[in-house]
This record gives C-alpha cells, sequence and structure tokens, in this order.
C-alpha cells in the first residue's frame, strides 16, 4: 500500500511537471516568437538579458545532466533454475564447503585415477588380487560413479576452492532427485573428496588402464563395476572441464545454508541456457529466472517467470560484479543475491523487446529521484513566471513608446 502511494505521488509530480512544460512551450509559441524583437529590446535597455540567459543556461545544463546517462550500482535477489558465472578474484576461493552424506557422487570427463585399497568383484575377478588400481578416463563421455555400498554414506566434501578465472557453468539443483550439478571449465581445479572408511560400490564407463595385462583381460567396452575399501580417506581430483553430479539424502537438505560460501567476485553471470538445434544459428536462448527483484536509483522492478534480466546491450551478460550468496531453496531452486554496476537494466521475455527499464543519470547520483523532480518542477515553473512578467513589461513599454 505504501509503495503504491509513492507511486502516485511520483506519478502526480511527473504529470506537473509535463504540465509546465506544456506551459512553457505555449508561452514560447504565443508570445516570444511574435514578439522576439520587442523582446530582445526590452531586455537590453533593462539590462536584464544577462540574467535570463544565465537563468535559462543553469536550467539548461540542469536538465543536461538530468538525462545524461551515468553508471550506477544496482542489487538483486532472484531465484533461478540454472546460473553460471566465471570467477573473476585473484586469488582462490573458497566455494564449497560442509556437504556431508553424499548418497552418490559422479564425475563426467578426463581424469588420471589411482586407487588404493582392497577390491571385491563377480564381474571382474581379476582385481580381487590387487592393491592399486590406475586408470584413465579418456574423453567427456567418461564416467566415474562412488557410492556408499550401504544406506550410511560418509561421503564429504569438506571444502572446494574456484582457482582465479574458472568458469563454473550450467550450475542447477534438481529438487526431484535431490541432485546438485555444475560444470568446471578453463582452469585445473582439485576437488578433495572424503571416502569414510565403510565400502564403496565404483562404476567407471569409458576408461583406460595403465596396467597392460590386466587390460588384456579387460574388455573397456563394458563398465568396470567393483567393491572398494580406499587406504587413504581423502581422494583429491584434479578437473578441468569435468561436470560433477552430487546427490544428497533427504537428511542433508538442512544443512544448505552451509554448503556456499559467499562473496565471490565475479564475471559473465548469465541466467538462462540455451536449447540447442544442431545448426548454432539455430540455438534459442531460454531464461532460467522463476522469481526476484533488482533495484537502482530508488527504483525497483520485480522478475517474472523466464523473463530475461540484461543491461544496456541484451547480447551481453549484466554486469554482475559480486555475487554476494548462493543457496538452494527446495522447490524453487538456486536462491542468488548480487550486486554490480551498469547504466540501463531491461526486462523482459525476449531479449529484442524489453517491457521494463531502469537507467539512471548523471544527477541521480548526487540527488535523490524527489529532488530532481522537485528542482524541475521548482525551475519550470520560476522561468514560466520569470518569462510571463518580463512579457507583460515589455509589451507595457512597447505601448508607452
Amino acid at each position: 500500500m505504501a509503495r503504491r502511494r509513492r507511486f502516485l505521488w511520483l506519478n502526480q509530480k511527473i504529470r506537473n511537471l509535463t504540465n509546465l512544460r506544456v506551459k512553457l512551450l505555449s508561452i514560447i509559441d504565443n508570445y516570444i516568437r511574435p514578439n522576439y524583437d520587442h523582446l530582445v529590446k526590452y531586455l537590453i535597455r533593462k539590462k536584464v538579458v544577462f540574467f535570463v540567459l544565465f537563468l535559462l543556461l543553469t536550467f539548461g545544463v540542469i536538465s543536461f545532466v538530468a538525462v545524461l546517462p551515468a553508471t550506477h550500482i544496482f542489487e538483486g535477489d532472484i531465484f533461478v533454475e540454472e546460473m553460471s558465472f566465471t570467477y573473476n578474484g585473484q586469488e582462490p576461493k573458497l566455494f564449497l564447503t560442509s556437504i556431508r552424506n553424499i548418497s552418490n557422487l559422479e564425475i563426467e570427463g578426463i581424469q588420471n585415477l589411482t586407487l588404493t585399497g582392497k577390491f571385491k568383484s563377480t564381474s571382474t575377478p581379476q582385481l580381487n588380487q590387487l592393491k592399486q588400481l590406475k586408470l584413465a578416463l579418456i574423453d567427456n563421455k567418461s564416467k566415474l560413479i562412488i557410492s556408499p555400498l550401504k544406506s550410511e554414506s560418509q561421503l564429504d566434501i569438506n571444502e572446494f576452492r574456484l582457482q582465479p578465472n574458472t568458469k563454473v557453468n550450467i550450475m542447477k539443483y534438481d529438487d526431484y532427485n535431490k541432485k546438485f550439478n555444475f560444470t568446471l571449465e578453463n582452469k585445473p581445479n582439485i576437488l578433495p573428496i572424503y571416502l569414510g572408511e565403510v565400502e564403496l560400490k565404483i562404476i567407471i564407463e569409458n576408461y583406460k588402464l595403465s596396467d597392460q595385462n590386466l587390460s588384456k583381460n579387460i574388455n573397456p567396452e563394458i563398465p568396470l563395476e567393483f567393491i572398494f575399501t580406499p587406504d587413504n580417506k581423502e581422494l583429491k581430483f584434479s578437473l578441468i572441464n569435468n561436470r560433477i553430479y552430487l546427490t544428497i539424502s533427504n537428511d542433508t537438505q538442512d544443512d544448505f545454508e552451509d554448503w556456499f560460501r559467499g562473496r565471490i567476485e565475479s564475471k559473465e553471470v548469465e541466467f538462462q541456457r540455451l536449447d540447442r538445434s544442431g545448426y548454432i544459428g539455430d540455438d534459442l536462448a531460454i531464461s532460467t529466472i522463476s522469481e526476484g527483484k533488482i533495484r537502482m536509483i530508488d527504483q525497483e522492478r520485480d522478475i517474472k517467470e523466464h523473463q530475461f534480466l540484461m543491461g544496456e546491450n541484451p547480447d551481453v551478460p549484466l554486469n554482475i560484479e559480486l555475487i554476494r550468496n548462493i543457496n538452494i531453496v527446495p522447490k524453487k531452486g538456486l536462491e542468488v543475491r548480487f550486486t554490480g554496476k551498469t547504466k540501463q537494466i531491461q526486462i523482459g521475455l525476449d531479449k529484442n523487446f524489453p517491457v521494463s527499464r531502469i537507467q539512471g543519470s548523471w544527477l541521480d547520483s548526487i540527488l535523490p529521484r524527489d529532488a530532481i523532480i522537485a528542482i524541475f518542477a521548482f525551475g519550470a515553473g520560476t522561468i514560466t513566471s520569470i518569462l510571463s512578467f518580463v512579457l507583460e513589461n515589455a509589451s507595457q513599454s512597447d505601448k508607452t513608446n
């Protein structure tokens, strides 16, 4: 209700300013132009021409800086199905922490792996005598799946740090399957996984074994499956262009707020996905925003489902410089709070046809929007009154002469 009253008040101020502008233009058309020569002679004779010119120049300068676009700070809080960003800090940044009771861990992509411990397999009995297994995941279709053999899981991620210029791509949370996943690109990152002390079920697809004798007896086209009891309680993965899937138990949902470490310096933040057709010219961008709000220069806009959030150029991501926090909200997806700087914010279902905008001027960085409207109203009223007074006196002087 308070917001509606404020909107109506601002709307009335703008309407008054428009009326003053119309009145000022009417005076110029009806009085100044027909009596221009008499007016100039009167102003020179009365020596007030410089005052009028100064007044007009001052109002003109204020009008110019009031419409001159300037960069302003914005902040937003939105819910998204999926997002991507590039870490823009100079030092490794703590990103994930205290992820407990992982019921299933999947890693896709190229990876060299050394497992040390006890192996048991009915399908591949050659593994039963091993103490160590070295292998390589050979391409982007390769997959490693780790899950506890029993329902109780000790798989944990204590902390994971992003290296500078790492791109976190296609990050999303699937509430139905309780699965959180993301892709790491651009830079190598070390992901330490605490394995625990219980037996683990391992499945490996599309791989190559280092042991030549072992590889002769194992068909790499068939997934390798075995039970593994690790000697080392922690396994470190070196990730570059890998996709990670974390499936969690229902008991872990209360700990979502501890997963993400905030204040991530960022660039190239996107809340959209590409619907690919096989031909790049036909790829279609789809917004992943479900709802949210954004605010700049005392103006706030709601963002509706599947609307795009854009800056000055619709083809360039909005300049989000800091992701203040990320949180998983069941049934809503990822909640993202962020801030940045831009000259203009655009919102719309179609990138080329935004339905809502926020744009700040240079004057907005100095004065509140209410003060700017008041200055315009006062200036327009003052100039109108002065011009009316001057025109009346010029007309009387002309009649006297």
